[in-house]
Order: C-alpha cells, then sequence, then structure tokens
C-alpha cells in the first residue's frame, strides 16, 4: 500500500498523489475517531480495489497523547453535540480537503465518499445532513450523533435523503447501543433511511462489518 500525502487544508495520508490515470476515480475519505490520527483507518486502504483513491484526514485539534480531535468531548455529558462550532469548523476543511483533492488527482465528483469511526462518524453524518448531494454514500462507524441538536445547529437548511451505512456493537463500552439505535430512529424521522447494522463487537471495527460497509460501497458505487 503505497503511503503518500497531498497538499491540502487537513495533514492527510493518500494512496495517489498525482494523476497516472485516464478515467476519473471514485474515493473514499476516512475521518478517524477522537485523540487518534490520518494513520488509524489508513490500512482500510488494503481491502479496497485499486480503482479506489483512499484518503485519510486528520483533525487539528490536540487531544491526550499526541492525538487528534475534530471536536473537544464533554464526558459528563456524552450525549451532547460535541463543541458544534468546532464540528462546523472541521465541516468546511473536510470539504476544502475533498474539493482540492478532487481537483488534484481528477477525481469523480459524483462517486465521493466518507468513512468515519467514533467522533469521526458524527461529523461524517454531518457533511452528509449538511450537503446530501456531495457524496455517494456514507460509513458511520461506532458512533452517534443527538439528532434534535444536530437540526437545530443546521438551521432552516432542508434535509435530505442520503446513503448512510451504520454499523455499532452490541458491547461497545464507549458508545452505547441506545444511543446508536436513537441515532438511527432519529435520522429516520428527519427524512434518512440508513443501512443500520449491529455486530458482536465493542468499539472496533470487527472483520464482518468491515465485509458489509466494503461491499455496500462497492454496490453503490458501481451503479
Amino acid at each position: 500500500m503505497k503511503t503518500l500525502s497531498l497538499d491540502l487544508p487537513l495533514k492527510n495520508l493518500s494512496n495517489q498523489n498525482k494523476i497516472t490515470y485516464k478515467e476519473k476515480r471514485r474515493s473514499v475519505f476516512f475521518l478517524h475517531g477522537y485523540g487518534s490520527n490520518k494513520e488509524d483507518l489508513y490500512p482500510i486502504c488494503n481491502y479496497f480495489s485499486k480503482d479506489w483513491v483512499c484518503i485519510s484526514l486528520e483533525a487539528t485539534i490536540p487531544v491526550n497523547n499526541n492525538g487528534w480531535a475534530w471536536a473537544e468531548l464533554n464526558y459528563d455529558n456524552i450525549e451532547k453535540l460535541p463543541k458544534p462550532d468546532q464540528m462546523k469548523t472541521h465541516l468546511a476543511k473536510v470539504t476544502e480537503s475533498i474539493d482540492k483533492s478532487v481537483e488534484l488527482l481528477n477525481l469523480d465528483p459524483k462517486k465521493i465518499n466518507l468513512l468515519g469511526f467514533s467522533l469521526g462518524a458524527a461529523l461524517s453524518i454531518l457533511c452528509g445532513l449538511s450537503n446530501p448531494k456531495k457524496y455517494r454514500a456514507i460509513v458511520a462507524l461506532c458512533g452517534f450523533i443527538p439528532v434534535e441538536e444536530t437540526k437545530y445547529h443546521l438551521g432552516e437548511k432542508v434535509i435530505s435523503d442520503f446513503n448512510l451505512f451504520i454499523g455499532n456493537g452490541r458491547m461497545d463500552p464507549i458508545i452505547p447501543l441506545d444511543l446508536a439505535r436513537s441515532t438511527r430512529d432519529g435520522l429516520i424521522n428527519m427524512g434518512v433511511h440508513p443501512d443500520y447494522k449491529e455486530y458482536n463487537s465493542e468499539h472496533t471495527i470487527n472483520q464482518e462489518c468491515l465485509n458489509d460497509f466494503i461491499n455496500w460501497l462497492e454496490k453503490y458505487n458501481t451503479l
């Protein structure tokens, strides 16, 4: 697997840093969890076919043990939306990084995908709610969003359906399953109908989950 980088608003790892192909490529952008970094999800590139461009983005807020976060968390009230202004700032930076990647690497603008884990899952869902037509499909793993509070911060924006896969572990000690289910139910009430799955796992991506979302992304990006 190549480990390259691009000149983007966010630090990153990429399996491409120049155009070496004629056809526009489908792409997936990884958004890591709280306290992690761009290296964390990048090995998932190995499970995508070679015609995918994989780019792992890194948050900008420093947290414990040299990790990074998309927003600071309040562990006394984990059910609240983490620092909405910080999430919105990172939403803009993710969007800018994607747009520049499309330009630099001749990516197919109709086949842009997001894959977020934990807090990165929350940000990926927020990206979809904010601009559903931008993304072909979004994968949100081991995360949640407080739907009503998110709606408040989105303001008058009209919510429309988008392709969303949600996967959570039944034994997750960090994101309780009831929060994942409330995210699913709240999104359905907003008009978004996710493909929702639960796995016999903790706060991690097991092989069954990995196989499921890879196949799911392939399905939506070959239509």
